[in-house]
C-alpha cells in the first residue's frame, strides 16, 4: 500500500515542480537550471543512499520493490532536488544570507522529518542502530541543498541577477 502511495506521489511530484515555477517567477534559464538540479539530485541521492546502505546508516527494507524504489527516487528528484532548488533561489534572492541559511536549515529539519515518517510509518525505509544514521542523513540533506543551489549558480548565475517573469 505504502508503495502505491508513493507512486501517486511520484506522479504528483512534476505538477509540484510546476506549482514552483510558475509561483517563484522563474524565468526559462532558471527553470532550466532547476531541471539540471533535479537529475544531480537523483545522482546524488544514489550514491549517497549506495554509500549509507553499505555503512549499515539506513537500509530500504523493501528494496526489492522496483515501484518503490523508482517512486521514491523520482519524488526525491523533483521535490528535494528542483523544486528545492528553486525554493533555495527564491529564498536567497530575497533574504540574502539571511535568506540561504534559513532554507538550508528548513530544507534539512523537513527531510529528517520525512525520512523518520517513513521509518516509522512504512517498510520503505529503516534508519540503522545509534545516532549515526540520523547524523550521516543531516549531512547528506546539507550536501544536497548545497548541490542544488551550486547547480542553480553555476547554471543560472546569481539569485538576484534574474529578471522575473511576468504573469
Amino acid at each position: 500500500m505504502a508503495a502505491n502511495l508513493l507512486l501517486a506521489f511520484s506522479f504528483v511530484s512534476p505538477l509540484i515542480f510546476a506549482a514552483v515555477v510558475w509561483l517563484s517567477r522563474a524565468g526559462a534559464r532558471r527553470t532550466q537550471a532547476a531541471i539540471a538540479a533535479c537529475f544531480v539530485a537523483a545522482v546524488f541521492s544514489l550514491c549517497w543512499d549506495a554509500l549509507a546502505v553499505q555503512m549499515h546508516w539506513w537500509s530500504f527494507p523493501s528494496s526489492s520493490d522496483l515501484v518503490a524504489t523508482l517512486a521514491l527516487s523520482i519524488f526525491g528528484a523533483f521535490v528535494f532536488g528542483g523544486t528545492a532548488a528553486l525554493i533555495g533561489w527564491r529564498m536567497m534572492r530575497s533574504g540574502g544570507w539571511t535568506g540561504a541559511a534559513t532554507f538550508v536549515c528548513a530544507f534539512v529539519g523537513v527531510s529528517l522529518m520525512r525520512d523518520h515518517m517513513l521509518d516509522a510509518n512504512t517498510q520503505l525505509f529503516a534508519f540503522g542502530a545509534g545516532p549515526t544514521g540520523q547524523i550521516m542523513a543531516s549531512v547528506g540533506y546539507l550536501m544536497l541543498a548545497l548541490i542544488g543551489q551550486i547547480t542553480m549558480l553555476a547554471l543560472a548565475g546569481h539569485p538576484r541577477r534574474d529578471e522575473l517573469r511576468t504573469n
